[in-house]
């Protein structure tokens, strides 16, 4: 019941973010990977949308208003090393969230394996999620 209630709420997150275009030419958004509290009221997940990588988060209240995510790209020496930024959470459909555009807002390194960690000051909000780039098709 709760992981149903999780993925409502991430489903919905997903549909609020988007952007409505017409059905035939509009990809839909795959999750790379997710992760849903115990109770659902905490989402968090990355998402492929047409091959742009988003970061997105989901809460079914306002439990804070800014959060960290920090991103270890592939590689060694300084092209591997941790990049964090702070990011609002604000409101979303019937819920608050957040969605960041990856290329925006961190390095793109290369190919390779990313892991992304979201965080409540110095403490992870949950699991370290990992994708990899480039983002294969399906």
């Amino acid at each position: 019941m709760m992981r149903r209630r999780c993925l409502l709420v991430l489903a919905a997150a997903l549909v609020g973010g988007s952007i409505v275009a017409p059905v035939a030419s509009a990809a839909r958004p795959r999750t790379l990977a997710s992760y849903c509290s115990p109770s659902g009221d905490l989402c968090f997940g990355v998402i492929d949308r047409s091959g742009a990588v988003y970061l997105e988060l989901s809460l079914a209240a306002r439990y804070f208003d800014r959060y960290r995510l920090c991103v270890r790209p592939p590689g060694p020496g300084a092209s591997g090393a941790v990049r964090c930024g702070s990011f609002p959470v604000g409101r979303r459909g019937s819920g608050w969230g957040s969605s960041v555009k990856y290329a925006r807002q961190f390095l793109l390194v290369g190919a390779g394996l990313y892991r992304v960690t979201w965080q409540l000051g110095a403490k992870p909000l949950g699991p370290t999620l990992r994708f990899r780039l480039p983002v294969r098709s399906q």
